[in-house]
């Protein structure tokens, strides 16, 4: 367990380092939420990457952003004598250094000692020595926090202006206010992870003929995933597509409904708030899932692979054997107040 410092009152910065993807990331808000309870006359700041760590700060989660991208971590793995100022000067009033990271030869722990830093915990994101069961646990329990917990109203809280942003995307694409919007991922990062078009194109001509306003999110891996879904539905859905990561939290922001995979995005949705429903494959959602009261997640056979390269090669993917009847089944769970169905049929 983290022992809270004497000194705690008089000292003013904590460092939080977690270079890892936005799913990762927003797991770990319970964690970041225990730690800002524990130090809360702290300054807090995230060193990982830069869409993620900014996204927090305009949420009002962390007070400064070192990202990851402009070599802060690689100059903590360097040596404190290779600090740029930025970080040296901010390091230099901070007390406490926290993060999952594998630090196994001490280089980070010792650069951290040597400009002053007391109080150093790091554990990897990955480790046979959890004894939790969900991430969002292991990452408390990583730090000594064990029993955190995040409420489910405590949720991410967007800007006014990020949320202007996303109205204005959806006015650009004359998507209609009267309609409710259910926004669609149809990557992940992996296409093991994603199920197959022909599923997500069912689901959205259903959307459609019940009278909601589907929509389609295309990050930057997400490109064949899309045009193959577009290519299998007989009308236009739009896309939202080389939007920053705010930008896309804005428009997730404004939907009745969400539907993806293992994404960031379907943990960003989430964590939104947004009615969600996630479909799992070969990673286990009792680990990897958000959680939440607004959350259906949805999985195919369990997987039989032992390892990430069988998931690879697996031909089969029965784990993402998700049919297009038990996705529209919890999506008219979510819409059924929301909407008047446009058929009987529907």
């Amino acid at each position: 367990m983290m022992e809270h410092d004497p000194l705690e009152r008089s000292r003013r910065k904590v460092l939080v380092i977690h270079p890892a993807a936005l799913g990762d990331v927003l797991l770990a808000r319970p964690a970041l939420q225990a730690l800002r309870r524990r130090f809360v006359n702290h300054e807090v700041a995230f060193l990982g990457g830069r869409a993620v760590g900014m996204l927090l700060h305009d949420c009002g989660e962390v007070n400064r952003v070192f990202p990851v991208e402009s070599a802060y971590l690689g100059e903590l793995f360097a040596g404190s004598e290779y600090l740029s100022q930025p970080i040296r000067g901010w390091l230099e009033q901070a007390d406490v250094a926290v993060g999952w990271l594998a630090d196994r030869e001490g280089i980070v722990t010792r650069t951290l000692r040597g400009i002053g830093v007391q109080s150093i915990r790091f554990q990897p994101v990955l480790s046979a020595l959890y004894q939790l069961e969900h991430q969002a646990d292991r990452y408390c329990e990583a730090l000594g926090l064990e029993g955190a917990e995040l409420p489910l109203s405590q949720r991410l809280t967007l800007q006014s202006g990020i949320r202007k942003q996303g109205r204005q995307i959806l006015q650009t694409l004359k998507v209609r206010r009267d309609t409710p919007l259910v926004v669609i991922h149809a990557g992940s990062g992996s296409a093991r992870k994603c199920i197959e078009s022909w599923r997500l194109a069912q689901v959205i001509n259903w959307l459609i003929r019940f009278g909601a306003a589907p929509l389609l999110l295309e990050g930057p891996a997400d490109q064949m995933s899309v045009a193959e879904v577009l290519s299998l539905l007989p009308s236009t859905v739009p896309v939202v597509r080389g939007e920053s990561l705010s930008v896309v939290a804005g428009v997730v922001s404004h939907a009745a409904l969400y539907i993806g995979q293992d994404s960031g995005i379907t943990h960003l949705a989430a964590a939104l708030g947004i009615p969600t429903v996630a479909c799992f494959g070969p990673t286990d959602p009792r680990r990897w899932a958000p959680r939440g009261s607004h959350i259906t997640v949805l999985t195919g056979l369990r997987c039989a692979c032992l390892s990430w390269r069988d998931v690879e090669i697996c031909g089969e993917r029965a784990c993402l054997h998700i049919s297009p009847e038990r996705i529209i089944e919890a999506s008219r769970a979510y819409l059924a107040e929301r909407v008047r169905p446009h058929s009987e049929n529907a």
